[in-house]
């Protein structure tokens, strides 16, 4: 029943002029390539264990999916650090994620789900991992085709690469494919779609470095307090998202 109404759904939001424009952009959302590697199988036992915690979902609606790398992951309060919010909060990160891993798999992260919204944090390990900012841009295409297609009404919120002290001297390119990805959503101009810089709340006003106290010893990852700065800049933007009516 629910993929009956979700290809009703898309074939009234294909009147649209904004729906038309954006499948435009996006190039052609029917005829979608996944990259694949090997490396890839080595997360299937984790979309096993967000099936089997998944089970305990009071039911089907009223979900946002929080997907992307271990900076979702490791988010342990996400549930109590967002109980403010009228939704039922999944957390699908898995560590050391790229944007095409996380098309690879959308079948098992967001498909099922059918999620009101989904919060996006990925493309830091695929710049890591040697990939360009251009390339980051053509994943977080991908991805939107995919959500086209697979969860049409389904709202998107893209969290920024992050600035961190251990990967301070990838910043450059991480700014270069925030900046893509901001440009590229604006010319989308759907209100369902937003950016969210998070940079800002992370870097000292004065010397625009990261905040060293708001990380784990690693340098990378974020503690506590870096928590609590991304839950303050992430409600009010999914709370905009709730206004898009």
């Amino acid at each position: 029943m629910k993929r009956i109404l979700a290809i009703l759904l898309l074939s009234i939001l294909s009147c649209s002029p904004r729906f038309q424009g954006m499948r435009a952009l996006l190039e052609d959302p029917d005829n979608i390539i996944i990259s694949f590697d090997s490396t890839y199988l080595g997360y299937v036992p984790v979309m096993e264990q967000f099936r089997a915690q998944d089970t305990s979902l009071v039911d089907s609606t009223g979900i946002i999916v929080f997907t992307g790398s271990s900076s979702i992951r490791m988010w342990k309060t996400m549930k109590e650090d967002l109980d403010t919010l009228p939704y039922q909060i999944l957390n699908h990160g898995f560590g050391g994620s790229t944007l095409p891993q996380v098309n690879y798999f959308f079948d098992d992260l967001i498909t099922p789900y059918q999620p009101e919204i989904v919060v996006l944090y990925c493309g830091e390990n695929d710049i890591t991992d040697g990939y360009k900012a251009k390339d980051v841009l053509a994943s977080f295409r991908t991805f939107l085709r995919l959500l086209l297609i697979k969860s049409p009404s389904s709202k998107v919120l893209y969290v920024s690469m992050k600035p961190s002290p251990a990967r301070w001297a990838l910043w450059p390119e991480f700014e270069k494919g925030n900046q893509m990805i901001d440009r590229f959503i604006r010319r989308l101009n759907n209100p369902d779609i937003q950016f969210l810089d998070i940079g800002p709340s992370m870097l000292d006003s004065v010397n625009h470095y990261p905040i060293s106290t708001i990380f784990t010893q690693d340098s990378l990852h974020m503690n506590a307090e870096g928590y609590v700065r991304w839950q303050k800049e992430i409600v009010p933007k999914i709370n905009e998202l709730d206004c898009n009516q």
